[in-house]
């Protein structure tokens, strides 16, 4: 869980010395006060989870980002720190929501990775369903120069034969007769087959 070392002086010693020298000592000093508040947050939100690294790197990072995010903005705006009503609920509002925000995506992203399935368990899958079939490579590869060699007028009759169409359906698509639509294709394979042969 993020510690002291994580404080608004660590962080704001990390900012471009640009952007430290302008950073008001407004800023540094409601930073200073509300960083336990912004701990006990992080703790809360974490829960189980307290010592994770990768947990004490996010709460750093969100806290780094809403203190460097605030500072750049005072410094654009040309605004000072009193333009701001109460500094430390605006840091504290500012540092929730972007926590909160990046926890929810973290959350979903996790939920995504635990629904995809390792490669073990969908051939354990298989296995008991009795899909596992070992691949063949030489055939799936000749069967791709095959389909290449193929004139355009054959590769959409195939594709469609693939695909499930009838052979009316497909005679109907071309806009011919059903006989003449299987004659024309059995001669185009057996043509391919002659070119194959060599």
């Amino acid at each position: 869980m993020p510690s002291d070392n994580f404080g608004p002086n660590w962080i704001i010693s990390c900012f471009p010395t640009s952007t430290r020298d302008n950073v008001p000592d407004e800023l540094l000093r409601s930073a200073r006060r509300v960083w336990p508040r912004v701990h006990a947050h992080a703790k809360r939100e974490f829960g189980g989870r307290l010592d994770d690294p990768e947990n004490a790197t996010l709460a750093a990072e969100v806290w780094e980002g809403v203190l460097q995010s605030i500072a750049r903005s005072l410094r654009r705006l040309r605004v000072s720190c009193s333009g701001i009503a109460n500094m430390d609920s605006y840091l504290i509002g500012a540092f929730e929501h972007r926590f909160n925000r990046t926890r929810l995506r973290q959350r979903r992203r996790e939920r995504t990775i635990q629904l995809v399935a390792s490669a073990s368990e969908l051939d354990a899958l298989a296995k008991r369903r009795n899909l596992h079939m070992s691949v063949d490579i030489e055939g799936h590869i000749l069967a791709k120069e095959v389909f290449c060699l193929m004139d355009r007028w054959l590769k959409r009759v195939w594709t469609a034969r693939q695909y499930g169409y009838s052979w009316k359906e497909i005679a109907g698509y071309l806009g011919m007769q059903e006989g003449r639509a299987k004659m024309k294709f059995k001669y185009k394979l057996s043509s391919l087959r002659v070119l194959l042969r060599g």
